[in-house]
């Protein structure tokens, strides 16, 4: 017995490849992508949020805080920790609410490319 061996080849369309290549130059010269997010909480106290805050960078100093009015609320969610990855941002967020019992949870918000986190390490 002799074993064939078959040569598959597969020729792409010229419109698909003009597709892919224009699919590729709109995503690359976008500055922002939606990313995951951990927002720790959402009032319309603006000194609860403040609270909140102060005893968030007590237990997690080495993560930073922002918050923004979006009236009527203020939104307490954490700067500069944005991942691309949903699993990613839950490891986190389980591990923030098993330190304390924060109302936080997962978002998706606009986020500059160069600070997306492939995973939960500080």
């Amino acid at each position: 017995m002799t074993a064939m061996l078959a040569q598959n080849s597969l020729q792409e369309p010229a419109e698909v490849t003009r597709m892919i290549d224009a699919f590729q130059a709109k995503y690359k010269s976008l500055e922002t992508v939606k990313a995951w997010k951990i927002q720790i909480a959402a009032s319309s106290d603006r000194r609860e949020i403040e609270g909140q805050k102060a005893r968030f960078e007590n237990l997690f100093p080495y993560y930073n805080l922002e918050w923004v009015h979006d009236n009527p609320y203020y939104i307490l969610k954490m700067k500069d920790v944005a991942f691309a990855r949903k699993i990613d941002a839950l490891h986190l967020l389980h591990e923030i609410k098993d330190r304390y019992s924060f109302p936080a949870i997962l978002i998706l918000d606009d986020v500059a490319r160069d600070k997306l986190l492939s995973s939960s390490n500080p």
